[in-house]
């Protein structure tokens, strides 16, 4: 009799574990954004949040972390419960660049992926008014320059910034690095003539479009041309640049996918459904964003790590 209460009970928690699983998730899911309201990571986020929440039947809330580089945001990330109710986004090789550097106290053993929303190459920029029409032009005249030509990036440890050094290194042109602290205010700069060209994402770059045009992009497979048709910096210049774009994905704790296996499951499934939905599509349209919703399962976002790694380790001696 005893055995037989017992292996009913055992019944019976299964079945309520089963049933908690299946109603994943019964309240708010909280997305943290690590950076300011109106942002890129801001916008991308609400392209997919009205769709998403209709999918999971529950609101998704907000919450604004800048500073310190995104890592006041991942603090708060680190501090919840593994349970699959707290995401963030940023770009994986921003992540990776803040991992790499020691900005982050957190390894990608520690950050997981539900997945990726967009792609965003970057690209070399100049002004609208600048004698470069192509990137022949700029790195001929680069060769030739007396004085170095100015690049303006985001953050002295940014991608953009690895962007820059690697394409000093590989065309031999007469340049310097001028970081400064956010892409707004490196595109800001070139847009006043304050430098002679700045490299950033190809999206994000569009928003000053009527000051500054692109030249090429750091992408093995040419880029979109809705707004600037441009080649790779390989195919101009017959050498190997690296693949250095912004996958903008959603992040977890990477232990959600053991501790709360089906939530973590569930997380990605409708993830998935969310950002191939006709709704997404048509926000995205708005935003001018739709040409780089690009859908990475959570082992394709790993697979980039790993990519992305990969160049870290052949030019990190430039970053020094």
């Amino acid at each position: 009799m005893k055995k037989a209460l017992v292996i009913t009970m055992v019944v019976l928690f299964a079945l309520v574990g089963v049933i908690w699983a299946g109603g994943f998730p019964q309240k708010p899911i909280t997305h943290i954004i690590p950076a300011k309201a109106g942002g890129g990571f801001d916008r991308s986020s609400r392209v997919l949040a009205t769709g998403w929440e209709k999918i999971l039947g529950q609101p998704i809330k907000f919450d604004y972390a800048p500073g310190a580089s995104g890592m006041i945001g991942f603090g708060k990330l680190m501090s919840k419960p593994a349970d699959g109710y707290t995401t963030i986004m940023t770009t994986i090789a921003m992540q990776a660049m803040n991992i790499n550097t020691g900005v982050s106290k957190y390894s990608w053993k520690e950050i997981g992926f539900v997945g990726n929303l967009i792609t965003d190459p970057n690209v070399l920029l100049v002004h609208k008014d600048s004698p470069y029409k192509t990137i022949q032009d700029f790195i001929k005249a680069g060769k030739k320059a007396s004085k170095p030509l100015t690049i303006s990036t985001s953050h002295p440890k940014a991608v953009s910034t690895l962007a820059a050094r690697i394409l000093i290194k590989l065309t031999g042109i007469n340049a310097k690095v001028i970081p400064f602290n956010g892409g707004s205010k490196a595109r800001n700069a070139l847009a006043g003539k304050q430098v002679d060209a700045c490299i950033g994402p190809y999206f994000s770059a569009s928003s000053k479009k009527d000051f500054i045009k692109a030249l090429a992009s750091f992408t093995k497979k040419k880029v979109w041309p809705g707004l600037w048709d441009i080649p790779t910096l390989s195919g101009a210049t017959g050498k190997d640049f690296p693949n250095l774009v912004e996958p903008f994905a959603f992040m977890i704790r990477r232990e959600t996918a053991t501790k709360a296996p089906e939530a973590y499951k569930k997380l990605v499934a409708t993830f998935k459904q969310a950002v191939l939905s006709d709704e997404t599509q048509k926000r995205a349209k708005k935003q001018g964003m739709a040409p780089f919703i690009d859908y990475w399962t959570p082992e394709q976002c790993d697979a980039y790590v790993q990519e992305f790694q990969k160049v870290w380790a052949k030019y990190k001696n430039l970053m020094k």
